[in-house]
């Protein structure tokens, strides 16, 4: 499992905090009830849905950097689809690459 994404700058706070709301939207199954600089969920997985529903916390750390938290979730006994530990990790990792800057000479 890919740890929570770590930002330490405003502009790769910025462009994970984004890649995490675009997640979001391509991967739960319910809507974004609440939205703001530090927080978002989706509203809660009800009626044995087997979709996913989310929250995500930019949580402050020492030293001015930010980490990532987000959680998965469904309300089937069955399982979730796509199954949550497999959408963590994926979430964990386009996220943290979305914060990766280009430093190339070409870039500058």
């Amino acid at each position: 499992m890919a740890p929570a994404p770590v930002c330490s700058t405003k502009a790769q706070c910025t462009a994970e905090w984004a890649e995490a709301r675009t997640f979001v939207l391509d991967h739960a199954g319910f809507k974004i009830q609440t939205y703001s600089r530090d927080f978002m969920q989706t509203y809660n997985a009800t009626g044995d849905s087997p979709s996913l529903a989310a929250s995500v916390n930019k949580q402050p750390m020492a030293g001015g950097t930010y980490k990532i938290v987000a959680s998965f979730w469904c309300d089937n006994i069955f399982g979730c689809i796509p199954n949550q530990r497999t959408t963590l990790d994926q979430f964990n990792r386009t996220v943290a690459a979305a914060g990766v800057q280009d430093t190339s000479p070409a870039a500058r």
